[in-house]
């Protein structure tokens, strides 16, 4: 059960003309995922304790502000953590801090590092500001069969997009909108100012890592269809000496999916495309899977095909399959089995989940199998 926390408005005589005073509440939330897990990456084989297979282990704030005349205030902050060790987690989502050496932003172990947003929201839609998640993100979540959780879902094009889930699937130094649903209907637009260079000697491009996102999406009684669009800014870095050399790359991200529910039983498809700037680099991902509930008892299935591209010699490709079991304790706790493989071809160096080198393939061509016992509980 969320623990909502009542705050006095005692602020609101305080400010000028205050017609009346405005009703505020602040949520915390959160989820703490672990499981024991066993895995074979092709030459190594390990048993360990795992946080975030399920879902990401987070605890955040929410908070909202009835303004009057249909206007909200709304921020929201977010850290995510590793439940086995109580460690939080790295991330690159200060591209400010850009150097030739990490060109995304230097690793750092920030608080609220999933997402830090302040928002307005009235009849017409949404406007934040801060770092959040990308439209492209939203859709991927809406038609990924098992919605970005477990082995085998959707966040493999994450890998594919060579930059990590930073500049992909969130983005920092951003205004976001979003619509209000009209007949169904829905669209988010989002925009980065990326590195905020001023592109001096030295420094990053003055478009190092800027973005923009956009996505539509059509949510019937039972069908959903999604598509995004994202581009990306990629600082070029020259080798010899290792320096900026004033030019970006873009990079052009293409989601497109559709979802399908009766009853208790669901499926979801979607395609994706990364084109790099770089020639023969670009990557696909193509998914289908579903979803069957019947009293506490979920089961999930998933395939997907990956490729990326190559310039001489074979194409690297992978099967990904998962199959995983849930059961719910409670509204809030939940039993879980998960197990999935990729099967790469000669060539594949591909992971399980995204970047997680825990399931990633110790030699190339090499296959990725791992099993999950868990639980999960939200706040």
């Amino acid at each position: 059960m969320k623990a909502v926390l009542q705050t006095a408005g005692i602020a609101a005589s305080l400010a000028l003309a205050a017609p009346a005073m405005a009703q505020s509440n602040v949520t915390l939330y959160g989820a703490v995922d672990a499981g024991l897990s066993y895995s074979d990456t092709g030459n190594a084989k390990a048993t360990t304790v795992t946080s975030g297979v399920a879902s990401a282990s987070r605890l955040g704030f929410l908070g909202t502000e009835d303004l009057g005349g249909g206007l909200k205030a709304r921020f929201q902050l977010e850290a995510g953590f590793d439940s086995d060790t109580g460690a939080m987690k790295s991330y690159t989502g200060n591209p400010s801090s850009a150097t030739p050496a990490a060109p995304g932003g230097v690793a750092a172990s920030g608080l609220f590092n999933r997402r830090s947003f302040v928002a307005l929201e009235g009849g017409w839609g949404t406007v934040a500001i801060g770092r959040d998640y990308t439209p492209l993100y939203w859709a991927l979540l809406e038609t990924d069969p098992l919605r970005l959780q477990l082995y085998g879902n959707a966040q493999q094009t994450i890998l594919l997009s060579g930059t990590g889930s930073d500049r992909f699937g969130r983005a920092s130094n951003a205004v976001f909108y979003s619509s209000p649903s009209l007949q169904g209907f829905m669209a988010r637009v989002m925009y980065s100012a990326g590195s905020e260079s001023s592109g001096g000697p030295g420094a990053a491009p003055k478009a190092a890592n800027r973005m923009e996102s956009v996505s539509v999406q059509y949510k019937g009684e039972s069908l959903l269809l999604a598509g995004a669009y994202q581009e990306l800014e990629l600082p070029v870095v020259s080798q010899a000496p290792l320096a900026f050399t004033g030019a970006t790359g873009t990079r052009k991200d293409l989601v497109l999916g559709a979802k399908y529910t009766v009853g208790d039983y669901s499926v979801a498809s979607g395609y994706f495309h990364a084109k790099q700037p770089v020639p023969d680099s670009d990557s696909k991902d193509v998914w289908l899977g579903g979803a069957v509930t019947k009293g506490l008892s979920t089961v999930q299935l998933n395939v997907q095909r990956m490729s990326r591209d190559a310039a001489a010699g074979v194409a690297p490709k992978s099967t990904v399959f998962s199959l995983s079991y849930l059961y719910r304790l409670s509204r809030r706790s939940v039993l879980y089995a998960s197990y999935g493989q990729s099967r790469n071809n000669a060539t594949g160096t591909f992971a399980l989940v995204s970047n997680d080198t825990a399931v990633a393939p110790t030699s190339v061509g090499a296959r990725v199998r791992a099993l999950t016992l868990g639980i999960n509980h939200s706040l």
